[in-house]
């Protein structure tokens, strides 16, 4: 399905429209909504469940300057506001976590919680992100493999080809994006968060600890074995945790 959101045309799927509760989920970085199409289809047909390409990914077009968080954020909105949605779940994964947290800072009121699945939410230092950035410019063979626990390690969130297959609008945008901030903010979240996240996450170590201490009414659920890219390795748990969690928010 398609349509125009702030002059983007924009790719999304729904499944289980007659249903008034619904779940956006945001794809991470480099992705698209295909990717959760496998997640979708083990969630309970109880939900209205809705995927979106963000833009300059999947099918849809991208924002033509150059955007940071803010500018994706507006742009869910923008998208939900469209279809009507209200006191809607959101969630994201990891980029797509990123934007979902910073929605829920700045429009609480239209949601009814997030779920934030290994989100990038804290910054790293600017060496580190130098160091990814030219590790991923100069070893694209080794991130063939989407589930490659070294390239994770070298590169960080941007595996498993985020970096080294972006073309140049898409690494100006994650250049902007990397320096995007959201730890001091967490004590302002007023939503109920959910936070999922693998033991074996070295693309955000600790981070459902950092996100479980700071964020208000949070609940921690860890996926024992599972990197960054869980969704990927881990569909079925993935898939358990968020219908429990949507469940439980619409029971």
């Amino acid at each position: 399905m398609q349509t125009v959101v702030d002059g983007v045309l924009t790719n999304y799927e729904i499944f289980n429209p007659k249903q008034a509760d619904t779940l956006v989920i945001l794809h991470g970085w480099g992705s698209s909504l295909k990717f959760w199409i496998p997640i979708v289809k083990q969630i309970s047909t109880d939900f209205q469940v809705i995927l979106v390409d963000l833009p300059g990914f999947g099918s849809t077009n991208p924002i033509d300057t150059t955007p940071d968080i803010p500018e994706y954020t507006d742009f869910v909105r923008h998208f939900t506001q469209k279809l009507k949605l209200n006191k809607f779940i959101l969630a994201g994964h990891s980029f797509g976590g990123q934007v979902a947290l910073d929605y829920s800072i700045k429009y609480p009121e239209n949601l009814a919680s997030i779920i934030l699945i290994a989100p990038v939410a804290v910054l790293e230092k600017p060496e580190v992100l130098k160091f990814k950035v030219k590790i991923a410019e100069t070893i694209k063979p080794m991130l063939s493999n989407p589930s490659n626990r070294l390239a994770e390690q070298l590169l960080g969130w941007y595996t498993p080809d985020e970096y080294a297959n972006s073309n140049e609008h898409q690494k100006k945008v994650l250049h902007k994006i990397v320096k995007y901030n959201l730890e001091p903010l967490m004590n302002q979240v007023k939503v109920p968060t959910d936070i999922i996240w693998g033991n074996l996450d070295i693309v955000v170590p600790n981070s459902g600890s950092i996100l479980l201490k700071n964020i208000p009414n949070s609940r921690l659920h860890i996926i024992s074995g599972a990197n960054h890219l869980v969704h990927l390795t881990h569909t079925k748990q993935l898939a358990q945790i968020i219908d429990q969690i949507i469940s439980q928010h619409y029971s």
